[in-house]
């Protein structure tokens, strides 16, 4: 029911509607709430607690009396949602279930407070609903029961009955009468006595005014009033069987409810609320402790992990409103639909939702992030922001995203069809009016509306195309985040706002700050820093190996693996193996090059296994399809091409690091190294009369080398791969300074 105010003919009404819209121009509030006008329809969906307690129907209370007294909603709706977490409910305390029964059939007459609407109210039981329960869902005006099957027992979910389940002897006449009351408002009033006895047999009648359901007693009392009826000859005797546990075909079929939805947002939507009204204020009556996380740079399971780890503290400190700062443009979205219903299941200490709200600050684009928005209770954004920006994905992950995203958008009670727009380039979409509710506003897509229209009974009425750039995957922008009621409220262009919107004291809002070592993970885990990384750590390898004794690149490839693996072990699911492999791959490169050279397979095969264990360690998931195995590929190469640069530098290093100063104190020398390369120098070409001379390899021939002539050391090239030092040689070749030998 609608209430307006009464035209006036005061001649001050005028003056009072200057200075209102003098007001309303000047002093505005710089942000959009994208709550509806108090002249359309509002509701509220409230979770009941199971057990119910008088602390319950307090709680109940205060969020309708929140909503239409502080806030100034015009709530004429309210959903009632008796399976908290999708739970068995069953409340043994009388007391409570019949306080919350009575509050609800107040609510309907407008009795709670003169200034309240007469609001109509809706059980939605969508699981099994026993014992005193009962009692408030059958005072609510409609009961709305779910369609869902259980997969495992294919047996509906949703329950409604058994009232006296386990209360025994304690169910007294009372009760019965509390019960007797709400059924009254029923077709047939015996099956809620069915309930309270299952053992009472119902009879199937039909009436002037429909089909009835009734006990013995009550057709032998319309019998003697004289009420006309015909007892069904097919179906006389109806729920002989102990039974007074109803299905939904069961509570279809007695009147006991009035519809099946699969969903409280597929309610919300019938009823032509808007998506706010499932938006739960579970902070009434209670004291705000806020505290404010940043989620920043593309989102991949480490900071993922990290932001589970940053909520979780957060819950340790009693935090009861989080606020999500989205700083977070592109990412990975293999693992952030996980993310964002462990968002939509935060309780805390007391079992109670958390509340959360994801913030998008001033030029922020959502991509791999729009999940962890909406696994928010509420989102707000600034005038320029956007979510859904998916442009960067493949056509593979695309639909990948899709098959994560739209259940999660479905399950909030947001248009599903907008957000498959955002990934779908050449969807076209229409805003459709329902015919039989035209407060029922949809978008559908093009190919639906068509078929729509051919059908016998169309359901739409068109009224606009959704605009959009072709060939584009669509960004909802703040206009369309407040047309269909995605945002709570835009136009929030710093927290000074979103803090005023909400009405926090910005002194008390606590800010959570990561772990300092997961930051630093991920400066890491940057790409250009791990190129940097893998190309030090080989270079390092490859002048350890090339000029053994000098220590310093074997700690520093030492240091630069151990943080490559350590900032991947955030991340990687194979970790432990690739560590596994990179050892096997040095061993195999060891064993090529002291043990075995020239052999080649060994070296080979070890270089395949260290940059293979590079890129497994980066991986999060095996490939799945094809953009998966591109992007392995590009990993792949850009290990490979950092091993070709690196291997460059190394002999660059290799050549020029005696040669330069102070540095070339770190390279180790033979005794007499400098005298013999003096005297090199003094006498440049060598003299051929030491042909055949047969010297003492004074360092490894790798080919080149040192080898010992009496007091001479002279620089050398072996004939073969390689010459262990101490091994005899002989010069069998004088070209200028180049003096070739062989192992004798």
């Amino acid at each position: 029911m609608r209430w307006f105010a009464k035209p006036t003919d005061s001649p001050g009404l005028a003056v009072v509607i200057a200075a209102y819209l003098f007001l309303g121009v000047h002093c505005a509030p710089p942000y959009v709430r994208a709550q509806p006008p108090k002249a359309e329809k509002d509701g509220l969906v409230i979770t009941v607690p199971n057990p119910i307690t008088d602390d319950a129907v307090s709680q109940i209370r205060l969020k309708i009396q929140d909503a239409v007294e502080r806030k100034g909603r015009n709530i004429t709706t309210v959903v009632f949602d008796f399976n908290p977490h999708g739970q068995p409910a069953g409340s043994s305390t009388f007391g409570s279930c019949n306080d919350l029964a009575v509050f609800i059939r107040n609510l309907q007459l407008g009795q709670v407070n003169p200034l309240y609407p007469k609001i109509a109210t809706f059980a939605f039981v969508h699981n099994e609903a026993t014992k005193h329960t009962v009692l408030p869902i059958l005072a609510c005006k409609e009961i709305i029961l779910s369609d869902d099957i259980n997969p495992k027992t294919r047996l509906s979910k949703a329950k409604l009955g058994d009232v006296t389940r386990e209360l025994g002897g304690i169910f007294n006449e009372t009760m019965r009468t509390a019960y007797r009351e709400v059924a009254k408002q029923f077709p047939s009033p015996d099956v809620i006595e069915r309930m309270l006895d299952p053992g009472l047999p119902l009879k199937h009648i039909k009436t002037d005014e429909g089909p009835r359901f009734v006990s013995s007693k009550t057709l032998a009392e319309l019998e003697k009033a004289g009420k006309a009826f015909v007892l069904d000859p097919i179906q006389p005797d109806y729920l002989q069987a102990q039974n007074a546990l109803f299905e939904p075909h069961q509570a279809m079929e007695l009147k006991l409810c009035s519809g099946l939805k699969s969903s409280k947002a597929d309610l919300v939507q019938a009823l032509g609320l808007p998506r706010h009204s499932m938006v739960e204020d579970w902070l009434v009556g209670r004291v705000a402790n806020p505290i404010r996380i940043d989620v920043r740079g593309p989102l991949d399971k480490g900071k993922l992990d990290s932001l589970e780890r940053q909520i979780g503290a957060a819950l340790g400190q009693q935090a009861n409103f989080i606020l999500l700062k989205m700083d977070a443009e592109g990412g990975d979205i293999t693992h952030v639909a996980s993310t964002a219903r462990f968002l939509r299941q935060l309780r805390d200490a007391n079992d109670r939702p958390v509340k959360t709200v994801a913030y998008l600050p001033p030029g922020r684009v959502l991509g791999a992030a729009t999940f962890l928005a909406l696994g928010c209770m509420e989102i707000v954004m600034a005038g320029d922001a956007a979510l859904g920006d998916f442009s960067y994905l493949g056509d593979d992950q695309l639909q990948s995203a899709r098959d994560m995203l739209l259940p999660l958008v479905k399950e909030q009670g947001y248009p599903p069809a907008l957000f498959e727009a955002t990934l779908q380039r050449d969807l076209v979409l229409f805003r459709v009016k329902a015919k039989s509710n035209p407060s029922e506003v949809r978008l559908v897509s093009e190919v639906e509306l068509k078929k729509d229209a051919a059908s016998k009974n169309p359901q739409w009425d068109s009224f606009g195309r959704l605009e959009r750039d072709a060939g584009k995957n669509l960004k909802i922008d703040a206009t369309l985040a407040r047309e269909f009621r995605i945002a709570q409220a835009t136009g929030l262009n710093s927290l000074d706002e979103l803090f005023t919107y909400f009405g926090l004291d910005s002194q008390r809002v606590r800010v959570a700050s990561g772990d300092w070592l997961e930051q630093v993970a991920d400066f890491f885990r940057e790409p250009t820093v791990r190129f940097v990384l893998i190309m030090l750590g080989i270079i390092g390898l490859i002048l350890e190996m090339k000029m053994p004794g000098i220590t310093a690149p074997g700690v520093m490839a030492a240091i630069c693996f151990v943080l490559f693996f350590w900032a991947y072990s955030f991340v990687g699911q194979y970790t432990f193996l690739a560590i596994l492999l990179f050892i096997l791959g040095l061993i195999l490169i060891g064993v090529e090059v002291f043990v075995m050279p020239g052999v080649t397979f060994p070296g080979i095969a070890g270089v395949v296994l260290v940059i293979s264990s590079l890129v497994l360690v980066t991986l999060e998931k095996w490939p799945q399809n094809s953009q998966d195995w591109i992007g392995l590929g590009t990993t792949f190469g850009t290990f490979g091409l950092s091993l070709v640069a690196a291997i460059a530098a190394a002999l660059v290093l290799a050549w020029y690091l005696p040669h330069i100063p102070y540095v070339n104190r770190l390279v180790l020398k033979l005794p007499d190294e400098e005298e013999a390369g003096e005297r090199a120098i003094a006498t440049p070409l060598v003299d051929p009369s030491l042909l055949g001379a047969i010297g003492v390899a004074a360092t490894p021939l790798r080919p080149a080398g040192k080898v010992q002539f009496g007091e001479d050391f002279l620089d050398v090239v072996a004939e073969g791969d390689y010459v262990q030092p101490g091994s005899r040689v002989q010069i069998i070749e004088i070209e200028g300074n180049r003096i070739v030998v062989k192992e004798i």
